[in-house]
């Protein structure tokens, strides 16, 4: 008995409780639509995805240029280990030869137009020979450098795609699916982000209930405590009944603590939901609606995470054109101007322009990387053969969870009422002497079990609601129903 009234004195008194939870009137106080409105401005998960699908826009922005031309500055420093030389005595046979019949011909031809006849065949001997000794004695014996070691060159190299075998289109089109990809992701984060929102906002209105009815129950605790403090002092009933009243009074005060720092945990993971401090004020002070309204069912078709997969899908498709676009082959215009072209060894036009054929006829890699591509578009398939079995699995058990529970919460509040009821009779009783202080106790402690049911089938029926309206892809469908 020491050891209880130990207890009891050690106890922080529920009034010094009060004291200690921090002030919040000031807070500011949201519903879900603006708890939902602020995470979408603030939320991690969403700004993440807004960013991916800006850097995908980007990209088709990038992409749509494909087909404009290609000009780059060309410029550079050439050093070669040795200067160019020509490479006479290659060509110092057919030089010769050439030289002297060439001066053979035309000796013949002067005779023949002076003397109507052909030089005698022993004249045209020495003339041809004599005019190859002479080009052997002149003919130089090295061969000549035409250029430094070193020079610079400097101009532009324009390149226009006229065929590239589908290529372009194809690049230019995953890049479209991609952006659509973006958006797709970016309304899977805003679904999750409402739905874990929703599920947050749901336990605080539960806290909320529950911790007005603790707060009920404290105070018939603390009355119950008094009365039997009077009964003891008027020695009606011995000091362990007034001790039971003392010890449910703690117990009930340390539960009512408990709620508040449940609710303050809760407050503190929605405001990370919702992107802003954890320091910023906060308060929401309405309670779970004991109304119950089941939605009309509709077939989850548009399920976020569902529309993702099909887009991952369209990308494969995609992809796989781009793979075998590889195959085909490539043809651009050319065109080329140097306007520096310092020291450079061989006089060449300044400028040219072309036609330029290129075709991989061989790549080994090039067979796999299709196959990879044809894979990917049939495990796409069986992805979302998979989530869209998962889904429908998922909204029909939510529907007849949301049946089950509108019943059971039906059946719970028949009974809170009854406790309640209870109760009164109890506690009448008890200051006609009829019943005694734990009898009070265990009515109140037995009012709030069957408050705690109610409430919690509450928020376990709007809880699998939530699950229904992110299931169906309309996760913001639930503020019809939460307010």
């Amino acid at each position: 008995m020491k050891l209880i009234l130990s207890i009891i004195k050690l106890s922080v008194p529920f009034s010094a409780f009060l004291v200690l939870v921090p002030e919040i009137t000031s807070a500011q106080q949201f519903t879900l639509s603006e708890c939902i409105e602020k995470a979408g401005q603030n939320n991690t998960l969403v700004k993440i995805a807004k960013q991916s699908l800006e850097t995908r826009e980007k990209l088709l922005e990038s992409n749509k240029n494909n087909y404009l031309p290609k000009v780059d500055l060309l410029g550079g420093y050439n050093y070669i280990g040795k200067p160019i030389e020509v490479n006479l005595q290659q060509v110092k046979e057919g030089i010769v030869e050439g030289t002297a019949n060439q001066n053979l011909n035309t000796a013949n031809t002067i005779f023949q137009q002076i003397t109507g006849n052909q030089l005698p065949q022993s004249i045209q001997d020495i003339v041809y020979q004599t005019s190859k000794d002479l080009v052997n004695a002149i003919y130089p014996n090295y061969n000549p450098k035409i250029s430094k070691q070193s020079y610079f060159l400097a101009g532009l190299m324009l390149r226009q795609p006229i065929y590239a075998g589908g290529k372009i289109k194809a690049s230019q089109e995953l890049s479209a699916q991609q952006v659509e990809s973006g958006n797709a992701n970016l309304a899977s984060a805003r679904n999750l982000s409402v739905y874990n929102i929703a599920l947050q906002y749901i336990q605080i209105l539960y806290l909320n209930a529950m911790i007005e009815k603790q707060q009920d129950i404290v105070a018939a605790l603390q009355r119950n405590e008094k009365f039997a403090q009077s009964l003891l002092s008027a020695d009606v009933i011995p000091p362990y009944q007034k001790n039971w009243a003392d010890i449910a009074r703690v117990h009930g005060e340390t539960n009512l603590k408990s709620l508040n720092l449940e609710k303050n945990n809760a407050l503190l993971t929605l405001k990370d939901l919702m992107g802003i401090g954890l320091d910023e004020p906060l308060e929401i002070t309405q309670k779970i609606s004991e109304e119950m309204h089941v939605p009309a069912f509709l077939d989850p078709t548009n399920n976020t995470d569902l529309k993702l997969l099909e887009s991952k899908k369209s990308e494969a498709k995609i992809g796989l054109k781009v793979s075998k676009s590889f195959s085909r082959p490539n043809v651009f215009a050319i065109a080329n101007y140097q306007f520096f072209r310092k020291d450079l060894p061989l006089i060449t036009p300044p400028w040219l322009v072309g036609v330029e054929f290129q075709w991989t006829l061989f790549d080994p890699e090039r067979k796999s990387r299709n196959h990879a591509a044809e894979s990917l578009v049939k495990e796409t398939d069986l992805l979302i053969e998979q989530k869209q079995q998962a889904v429908n699995l998922a909204a029909r058990v939510t529907q007849n969870k949301l049946i089950s529970l509108k019943e059971q919460c039906e059946t719970f509040n028949a009974s809170r009422k009854q406790s309640y009821t209870t109760s009164e009779m109890v506690e009448k009783r008890m200051q006609n002497s009829l019943s005694s202080v734990k009898d009070v106790n265990d009515a109140l402690q037995l009012q709030y079990e069957t408050e705690k049911l109610y409430h919690t089938s509450l928020v376990t029926y709007n809880t699998v609601l939530a699950t229904y309206f992110y299931i169906i892809g309309d996760a913001q469908g639930i503020t019809s129903f939460v307010h």
